[in-house]
């Protein structure tokens, strides 16, 4: 079950890569949240809706499982240009909110 649960994270991955994400954020949208700003729940909801809207349609949190989530935000960091404390939000919301 693991394996499978990996393979569907490693698939949702590799389909946003040759998607293709752009690294400039919208003009009227700062680029990163204070490391402070991004601990809370509903900054990783904003960073969440900010960030993966971009090149993204939003899925429900509830359409993945943590583990899921987990290497995704893992993977989509460095194309999204996140910081480590915004990933850590944007996880943290994504499990809480399921």
């Amino acid at each position: 079950m693991r394996n499978r649960t990996l393979l569907g994270a490693l698939a949702i991955v590799s389909a946003s890569l040759v998607a293709g994400c752009h690294n400039a954020p919208p003009s009227d949208t700062p680029a990163t949240a204070s490391a402070a700003e991004a601990t809370t729940g509903h900054d990783g909801a904003r960073l969440w809706a900010d960030n993966c809207s971009r090149c993204h349609n939003v899925r429900p949190p509830g359409s993945y499982s943590d583990a899921q989530w987990e290497a995704v935000v893992h993977h989509m960091r460095l194309r999204a240009d996140l910081t480590g404390p915004e990933s850590r939000a944007i996880t943290e919301f994504l499990k809480a909110a399921h």
